[in-house]
C-alpha cells in the first residue's frame, strides 16, 4: 500500500485510517535512513512477544542444548570482540 502523506504545521504525520488498521501497533519507532523514514513497530507488550519467541524457539530443546547453544554463542561474540 502506498499513499502520499504530509506533515502538518506541528509536524505531525498523518496517516491514513487504513494504513493505520494494517499497521496494527500503537507504537512505532521511526528511523531516518538513505531513501527517507522507516517505521518499525514496537510490541505493545514486550513480555508477551518474548513469550511467543520463546514458544516458538525454544520449542523441543533440552536444557542441555540450550546451554551449548548459549556457550557457543557467547564464544562466538568473545572472538569477534578480541578480532
Amino acid at each position: 500500500m502506498e499513499k502520499i502523506v504530509s506533515f502538518d504545521k506541528q509536524g505531525r504525520l498523518y496517516l491514513p485510517e487504513n494504513m493505520r488498521k494494517k499497521i496494527l501497533f500503537q507504537t512505532l519507532v521511526a528511523k531516518t535512513i538513505e531513501q527517507g523514514i522507516l517505521l518499525q513497530p514496537i510490541e505493545d507488550d514486550p513480555l508477551e512477544a518474548l513469550s511467543r519467541l520463546g514458544s516458538v524457539k525454544l520449542k523441543k530443546k533440552t536444557i542441555q542444548q540450550l546451554k551449548k547453544e548459549a556457550r557457543e554463542e557467547i564464544e562466538k561474540d568473545a572472538t569477534k570482540k578480541i578480532r
